[in-house]
């Protein structure tokens, strides 16, 4: 296979400039040649068989409809997973990826790294950049034609579809279907987070992978308990009595410091699609519907009723902040945010599942994304590839096996001790352990291992909502509007919710909205998303 040398021009044309690829997340990469041009779209690609790994025991285990496995505590009896070094002979392997923490030491003083190198079998030559200046990094790389072994790509970059089926080696051959059970941990991976990674027919990289459950509503449980409120509230009457009573200005309490996920989580009470909804094959926005609006309308009904904090509509309040300290009873977050919640406040945080508007049960919650990127590789020969994926697998090693300890922990006594059966980190630890693998590859979450009660009340919040999760059906499907006009696509909705919940304008004023948003875009994404369905079929 050739390696194909990128201009910057060339680069710029791909991507649609350095503004349009930073659509979202501002992560983007590119990696190998091809010589395929696509517009997008799964195709007939087969996805991966999902084998669940077997050879540790959650205390809770995961469900096929994607319910979080639980751990109680780390299991004592280790599982080596790997009898061999996975990189054994691959020499150098480089990687280009994000870091979100300060950039560990070197190899050649990080005893950690060394170990690492060592267990692998290979040399990590690892390019970490801070995620502002990610952007900015890579357009350097590819525009020098010095294209890394394996790079984090952003499930917003703009024209991905052609970034990666030009630039990026198709490793469909060895994940597809059964083939993926040469890589065990890989396996281990659900089919939703594999969607991101197919595009033409062919699957182009490996996911990072994320649970199902979507945003969750936050609450402090323990002033809800304090005022002997309804934790449960059955309906969205019920919802707003609860707000009303976690309410008390003049103690410096509302209820809500976030307007936009106030308006989902109504709109869900409503029934209002994930995105996109599609009967027949044909697609219309969330933002189409009548729910919607009406989602809209019962927020400015909420902050004109005095439910929100006063700085909420400016967007710059700290909201986890003033969650633990009380100011808010409510924060929107994501699954992961439920431990960082309650161990940096040390408050007892709970989570209010939507109901039906007007009762009749829990409404259906929609999915989160479930890939937080994706790693493609440079185009290379078979072997090469492989010794790559091997890589990725032992990257992906599970709780409860030796990898996965060494990988988050490092060598046991000298950057961790074990203390009340929790792995806790030296100071060479925190210093060292800071390789960003997990953006590399990495297991599937699992809920804890951690406080029982805590993880108790997760479990049980993922089995109301998770059962019945409404999926985006574009997922999986790839439109280059959506992601290269995204910003302004975004700031049309953005700005007009706004306007209406902090009652700048009537709830009228959201048709005229929805018809520019139409122009700018939504109606060739709604095209472009039927068609890969079309193809699909």
């Amino acid at each position: 296979m050739r390696n194909v040398q990128v201009s910057r021009r060339r680069f710029l044309a791909m991507t649609g400039g350095a503004a349009a690829v930073a659509a979202g997340s501002g992560l983007l990469a590119a990696c190998g040649s091809s010589t395929t041009p696509t517009t997008g779209g799964a195709g007939s690609v087969t996805f991966p068989d999902y084998l669940p790994y077997t050879g540790v025991q959650a205390d809770l285990p995961a469900t096929a409809d994607g319910v979080m496995a639980g751990f109680y505590r780390y299991p004592t009896d280790l599982v080596t997973a790997f009898s061999g070094k996975p990189g054994e002979g691959a020499g150098t392997v480089s990687v280009l990826t994000n870091i979100l923490t300060p950039v560990p030491p070197a190899a050649g003083s990080n005893a950690y790294w060394q170990e690492l190198d060592n267990r692998l079998g290979a040399t990590l030559d690892i390019t970490m950049t801070r995620q502002v200046d990610y952007l900015s990094k890579l357009s350097t790389v590819i525009a020098g034609g010095d294209l890394p072994d394996m790079t984090l790509i952003s499930a917003r970059l703009a024209n991905r579809a052609d970034v990666l089926t030009r630039l990026c080696a198709d490793i469909s051959e060895f994940v597809s279907g059964s083939a993926i059970k040469q890589y065990p941990f890989l396996a281990n991976i659900p089919t939703d987070a594999w969607q991101a990674t197919a595009y033409g027919g062919g699957i182009y990289a490996v996911p990072i992978p994320r649970a199902v459950v979507g945003t969750i509503m936050f609450a402090r449980a323990d002033l809800i308990r304090d005022r002997g409120l309804n934790p449960n509230p059955a309906s969205y009457q019920e919802f707003l009595a609860l707000a009303r009573g976690l309410t008390d200005a003049r103690a410096n309490r509302w209820a809500f410091g976030t307007a936009k996920q106030v308006v989902t989580f109504v709109g869900t009470m409503l029934g209002v699609p994930n995105v996109w909804r599609e009967e027949g094959g044909r697609f219309t926005s969330e933002y189409e519907t009548e729910e919607r609006k009406e989602a809209l309308a019962r927020t400015a009904d909420m902050v004109k009723g005095g439910l929100f904090h006063p700085d909420a509509m400016g967007g710059k309040l700290q909201l986890r902040d003033l969650f633990g300290n009380g100011t808010l009873a409510f924060n929107p977050d994501g699954y992961a945010a439920w431990d960082t919640l309650a161990d940096t406040y040390r408050v007892e945080v709970g989570a209010v599942p939507a109901p039906r508007y007007d009762g009749g049960g829990v409404a259906r919650h929609r999915a989160g994304t479930t890939a937080f990127a994706i790693t493609a590789f440079k185009q290379a020969d078979k072997g090469r590839i492989q010794q790559l994926l091997r890589i990725c697998d032992w990257l992906a090693a599970p709780v409860g096996t030796t990898e996965y300890m060494f990988r988050k922990f490092g060598v046991e006594g000298s950057h961790y001790t074990v203390q009340d059966g929790r792995p806790v980190l030296t100071d060479k630890g925190k210093v060292e352990v800071k390789l960003p693998l997990e953006y590399v590859a990495d297991a599937p979450h699992v809920l804890g291992p951690g406080d029982r009660t805590r993880i108790d009340a997760q479990r049980a919040y993922q089995e109301k909502v998770v059962p019945s999760i409404l999926r985006n059906p574009a997922e999986g499907r790839y439109s280059a509007t959506a992601v290269d006009k995204a910003g302004a696509m975004s700031k049309i909705i953005d700005d007009a919710e706004l306007d209406i919940v902090a009652g700048r304008k009537p709830v009228s004023s959201w048709d005229e909205a929805v018809a520019q948003w139409r122009r700018a875009g939504g109606d060739a994404a709604r095209a472009e998303y039927e068609k890969a369905l079309a193809e699909q079929s």
